[in-house]
């Protein structure tokens, strides 16, 4: 008996995924394609230049780095101090 529990206990999880994967798969809702994992390198980033989500976070990512090279604090709200 305890030999079934433990083995119904390590196989559960597997089949819990292909249970789930056979039901996605099946009705189409999950849709796993290839071109979603995009192949990046350690300190290089994305190893592909067609990327344009890529270029947009490099821009938004230059644009926050010279501002802050330009005024090296963030901008305060118009209330600031001790009101009375």
């Amino acid at each position: 008996m305890t030999t079934a529990l433990a083995f119904l206990i390590l196989i559960a999880p597997f089949a819990v995924a292909a249970a789930l994967s056979w039901a996605a798969h099946r009705t189409d809702s999950l849709r796993i394609r290839f071109d979603q994992f995009r192949w990046s390198a350690p300190m290089v980033g994305r190893l592909f230049e067609d990327d344009r989500d890529g270029f947009r976070v490099a821009h938004d990512v230059d644009a926050i780095r010279s501002r802050f090279e330009k005024q090296p604090f963030w901008p305060a709200s118009g209330a600031t101090g001790e009101r009375r």
